[in-house]
């Protein structure tokens, strides 16, 4: 799954899909309700059709949002407010706020600021710390590489399986 923010007016959602058997049917891209709600056209799996990639292009007025994957995430662009769940990875261009979860696969944040919390149940992690607000760090059988620049009061490790790195500068 990829998720774009950019400078756009409404969400689409782009499916790459091989075989037949697809038919148009009404899909939703679920939001928080108090920020953005929308309905969005999809196609769905049926018959003998495969869905290959979901790209999801959201304006940049969306700050919030929560994505779960059977495969991998990648978000291009700021993300605010997000809750990812990627079972083989999650590469995040810019984070201000959020969760990022993966089971087996590589999470990789290029820019962390805010409050963020970095859980690993067996990838391993790499964190460029910008001044965070706030960094957990939950190691449940993987490694977590973190650099950059951050306030020891904000950091708060866990290490229940894995090894936390810290280098600064």
């Amino acid at each position: 799954m990829v998720i774009v923010v950019e400078d756009r007016e409404e969400i689409a959602v782009v499916l790459d899909y091989s075989g037949r058997g697809l038919t148009k049917v009404p899909d939703r891209a679920f939001l928080f309700p108090d920020v953005h709600v929308d309905t969005v056209e999809g196609r769905h799996r049926r018959g003998l059709s495969r869905i290959k990639s979901v790209t999801v292009r959201l304006p940049l007025s969306v700050r919030q949002m929560d994505a779960t994957s059977g495969g991998a995430i990648t978000v291009t662009g700021p993300a605010d407010w997000v809750h990812l769940d990627g079972r083989k990875g999650i590469k995040i261009e810019e984070l201000t706020f959020g969760a990022l979860t993966s089971r087996f696969g590589p999470i990789d944040v290029g820019r962390a600021t805010g409050k963020v919390h970095l859980y690993t149940h067996g990838g391993k992690a790499t964190l460029r710390a910008d001044n965070p607000t706030q960094l957990l760090i939950s190691t449940g059988g993987g490694d977590v590489e973190v650099s950059g620049q951050w306030d020891e009061d904000a950091l708060d490790i866990r290490e229940e399986g894995g090894k936390v790195t810290l280098r600064k500068g």
